[in-house]
Formats: structure tokens, C-alpha cells, sequence
């Protein structure tokens, strides 16, 4: 299957090896070879499980059911689809306009083992024409896969430097015609000689040095460091200049009518998507190749909330009898725990029923516009968002079980690695179901908020409400903040280090994304 376990071996290892990467097990596939899940030819199953399932591109803690019958469910990560090039992710566009987002790091050093390159396949049903972007941890866009010539669609993941690992993808309809969810493609890695290497050998040899330096105890080991930091400085301006040539050779090959030739920028077209107004064939290409994926996923969430969204809400209530004068100015609340309210409706009996269909219909759709959207929560950085994202999760999982709100200040691991201080019924769900991937996903969030919560101390949860003002006919999000000081929990939550040879290494400039 090409997954090698290896224990206790120096960064230094894989070097040695110039045919096939060194990678490590995840904890998820190490408990799937102890249980005999771990095959040839394994399909992984999209997200559709969770809150945010595929249809948000923050998303970092995701794994995936492998489901057999026989042997029970394995629960893998994007990154397992790269060490075994025999088995693929199965997904489907539930219509025309759903876009799939993946997350995957690159499962090997790449500071030490740059000799290697990865490609990413899409092969697509008979008929349909689907675009597979890549964006780097950064949002910027690294790549779009093209056709092959064998009936699929392959990028190549850049080998620009070794800093950068972690990517996302995003799987959307091409052509704008009609599509099936029973039309399904199907995501798969192939691991290639790296033929470029040369290009990253000096920040390897660099930090090899730095590396030998440190360890050693060398009196002069700064100055490593300091040869060190140039290369990435020099590098990041190279990274720079190899996107900027990818973006002007993916322009140049556009057909001539879907060249850009306008004067306006990026962030005037999108200001543009956001307000709904249609933009040309030329103008869309332009953005799709230029655009952060921050900022574009925002609009495009803004867009549909405004336009799509908003009519559809509000021509169900016309069809309850309900006209959108009857809700002008309401505010639509969505806690943590899934409960939603609904203010500034004086009859009380439309209040009700605006508060039931968003309960029963909207909510979570809802909740993945407000996380869009939202600055408070879009803005955070990875860790917290995903503890922010997580604590959301759990908390409307835990009430739909109990019917009450379960303190998660209370919750501890226990020896055996079970969940502790949970109410019985939630506690036999949680702690004894098996090949289920609802409950993977709660077991998984809620070991990290545990872990979060011993952290953190008393700083408190990184609690949210998702808050909608409907006005002029349509929605608008209203960004509620969080209680918890978040710049102090991010702080507590990221490792800190000092006086070694990771503490005044050079960061690059770009802002991460992911």
C-alpha cells in the first residue's frame, strides 16, 4: 500500500531515500491497521455529516468513512489518499451551484524531502465537466487542473518551497449545466520525482546546517539561523514570482473573448459578486485566477445570502400566508447550542412560525453564511476558528441528544480515552457506538475542546451566535462578536517558543488562510 510506520528515526532518514517519501500514520489509519481496515483500493465518503460539511473551505480536523460491511468503517484523512495512490475520495455537486471544498497537508518533511512532487487527479462522470482549483494555506490559487488526455483532469502541486504543506481544493461545475447527485467524481494523488528539486536544495542544505549546528551545542549557532532566514526571505520573494507567472500563463491561455481587458481590480469585481450584480464571462475568469480565496468564498457567501437565499426564505413564508412586510426588521438568532430567536415581530403567532422554519429548514445553512461572513469569526486564526467551529458543533449535537444544554467546562478524558461527564444517554452514544461518522467527528471535537478547555484555563469558551437582521427584502449578517477575549485564547492555544532555533526563524509574509 506504500505506508511505511516509522518510529523514532532522525529528519534526516527520508533524505536517504530518492524513490519513495518516509511518511508516518496518522492516529486515524494506525487505529485502522490494527483493526485490519487498511486495503488496496479504498473510497473514501464526502462529508455530509456535519455542520459545515464540505460546503466551507476552513476546514482542518475533517475525516473521512471508509465504509465496509464486512470489517466495519475506517476513518481517514485527504492525506492517507497520498501515501496509498490506489485509493480516491468519492464526492458529488448536489446541484449546478454547490462547490466541494478538501483539505490536505502534504504527508512528508518537505524541508528534508523536496525530492518528491505530488499530482492531483479529478476523474469526472461521462458528460461533466467539473473545475478542480488548488489554493495554497495561503488563499492564494496555485493551480487549476486540465485535462489529461485519458478522460481526467491533474494539476501538479507546486514545488516552489518546502514551508508551505497544507493546500485546499475546490470542486466546482464547469459548465453551468444541470448535474445529478448520483453523478459522482472521484479525487485521487499520485506521488512523482520532484525534477525542480534543485530549486528548494539550498533552503534543505540550510537548515540541514542550522539543524547540525543546534544540536551540537555550536557557541555559533546563530549564524546558521541567520543564513537560514535569508534563504526563506529569498525564497518567499520567489514563491511570489512564480504565482504571479502561473496567474499570467493561466490569463494568456484563456480564449481571446474571456481575456479581461477592463480597467477595474480585483477587489471592485468583487465588491461587485457581493452586491449580486452580474459580472461577464471575462470578468469571472479574471477573478478565478487572481482573487484570494478569503476574499472570494466571502463575497460568493454574501451574494447568495442576498439574492438566492433571502427570496427563497422569504417566498415560503409568503406561501404560510406571511408577506415580507410582516417581517421587515426582524433579527433571527441561531445560538451555539442550535436554538434559535426571532425579535422584531409584534404578532407573535408569525414570530413563531419564522422561528420554526428557521429551526427545522435554515439553520445550519444559516450558520455556514454567518461563519463566511462574519469578521469576528472569519478573521480568527486557524486554531481557535476550528475550537470555535468545534464548540458550535458539539454543543447542537449534545442538545438535539439530551434536550439540554451540557456544560463543556464539565467534560474530561478518561483513562481509556472515553468521554467523560456526560449525561448517560449521550455518554452510551458518544463513548459506544462504532463505525458511525457523526459520532467520529463529535468523539474527535470534543477530545480537542477538552484539551482546548485545560489549555485556555480560565479565559473562557469561544462561544458564538449567528445574528441575521432581514431588511428591504433580504438577509444581512450581524456580526455578534464573541465574549471570550480571543486574541488572549489564541495566545494561550499557540505554542510558544524561545531562545532556540525555532523562535526568531523568518515567517513569511503572507497572511495564512486556512
Amino acid at each position: 500500500m506504500g505506508i511505511n510506520h516509522i518510529n523514532e528515526q532522525s529528519s534526516e532518514w527520508g533524505a536517504a531515500f530518492r524513490k519513495k517519501p518516509v511518511y508516518f500514520m496518522s492516529v486515524k489509519e494506525t487505529e485502522a491497521f490494527f483493526d485490519g481496515k487498511l486495503r488496496m483500493n479504498m473510497e473514501l465518503r464526502e462529508d455530509t455529516c456535519t455542520l459545515g460539511s464540505n460546503d466551507t473551505y476552513r476546514r482542518q480536523h475533517t475525516t473521512y468513512e471508509v465504509y465496509d460491511k464486512d470489517r466495519g468503517s475506517a476513518f481517514l484523512d485527504m492525506g492517507f489518499l497520498i501515501k496509498d495512490e490506489t485509493s480516491s475520495l468519492k464526492g458529488s455537486l448536489s446541484d449546478e451551484k454547490d462547490v466541494d471544498f478538501y483539505h490536505f497537508s502534504i504527508p512528508f518533511n518537505r524541508t528534508v524531502q523536496n525530492y518528491f512532487g505530488v499530482e492531483v487527479y479529478i476523474d469526472m462522470p461521462e458528460g461533466c465537466d467539473y473545475n478542480l482549483t488548488l489554493y495554497d494555506e495561503y488563499g492564494n490559487q496555485v493551480g487549476k487542473a486540465e485535462w489529461d488526455g485519458t478522460g481526467r483532469k491533474t494539476l501538479a502541486v507546486p514545488d516552489w518551497d518546502t514551508k508551505t504543506s497544507q493546500y485546499c481544493i475546490k470542486v466546482e461545475n464547469g459548465n453551468g449545466e444541470e448535474v445529478s447527485p448520483d453523478d459522482y467524481y472521484k479525487i485521487s494523488f499520485h506521488v512523482t520525482e520532484n525534477k525542480e528539486h534543485e530549486k528548494t536544495d539550498i533552503i534543505r542544505e540550510a537548515f540541514g546546517e542550522l539543524h547540525s549546528a543546534y544540536s551540537r551545542k555550536d557557541e555559533n549557532w546563530r549564524e546558521y539561523l541567520d543564513k537560514y532566514n535569508a534563504v526563506l526571505r529569498e525564497t518567499e520573494q520567489n514563491y511570489r514570482k512564480e504565482m504571479e507567472q502561473l496567474h499570467r500563463k493561466q490569463f494568456e491561455s484563456l480564449p481571446e473573448e474571456k481575456k479581461y481587458k477592463g480597467e477595474r481590480t480585483v477587489d471592485e469585481l468583487l465588491q461587485d459578486m457581493a452586491e449580486g450584480k452580474d459580472l461577464s464571462d471575462a470578468e469571472r475568469e479574471y477573478v478565478k485566477i487572481f482573487a484570494n480565496l478569503k476574499d472570494m468564498e466571502k463575497v460568493r457567501q454574501k451574494a447568495e445570502l442576498k439574492n438566492g437565499f433571502s427570496d427563497d426564505f422569504a417566498k415560503e413564508l409568503e406561501s404560510m400566508g406571511i408577506s415580507r412586510n410582516d417581517i421587515e426588521g426582524m433579527c433571527v438568532k441561531i445560538g451555539s447550542n442550535g436554538d434559535v430567536t426571532v425579535d422584531g415581530i409584534e404578532d407573535r403567532a408569525v414570530r413563531e412560525q419564522v422561528r420554526k422554519l428557521t429551526e427545522e429548514k435554515y439553520s445550519d445553512r444559516m450558520y455556514r453564511y454567518y461563519i463566511g461572513i462574519a469578521d469576528s469569526v472569519g478573521n480568527l486564526p486557524a486554531n481557535v476558528y476550528q475550537y470555535a467551529a468545534d464548540v458550535q458543533e458539539v454543543r447542537r449535537y449534545l442538545k438535539g441528544v439530551t434536550g439540554e444544554d451540557i456544560s463543556l467546562e464539565n467534560l474530561y478524558l478518561t483513562p481509556d480515552g472515553k468521554i467523560g461527564g456526560l449525561p448517560e444517554k449521550a455518554a452510551n452514544l458518544i463513548n459506544r457506538t462504532k463505525d458511525n461518522a457523526k459520532i467520529e467527528r463529535m468523539k474527535d471535537a470534543l477530545s480537542d475542546i477538552i484539551g482546548n478547555i485545560r489549555i485556555s484555563g480560565d479565559l473562557g469558551i469561544p462561544d458564538f451566535t449567528s445574528q441575521f437582521r432581514f431588511g428591504n427584502g433580504e438577509f444581512a449578517v450581524e456580526d455578534s462578536g464573541f465574549a471570550a477575549d480571543m486574541a488572549a485564547l489564541d495566545s494561550r492555544l499557540t505554542p510558544q517558543s524561545s531562545d532556540n532555533m525555532y523562535s526568531d526563524m523568518y515567517r513569511y509574509r503572507f497572511k495564512k488562510v486556512l
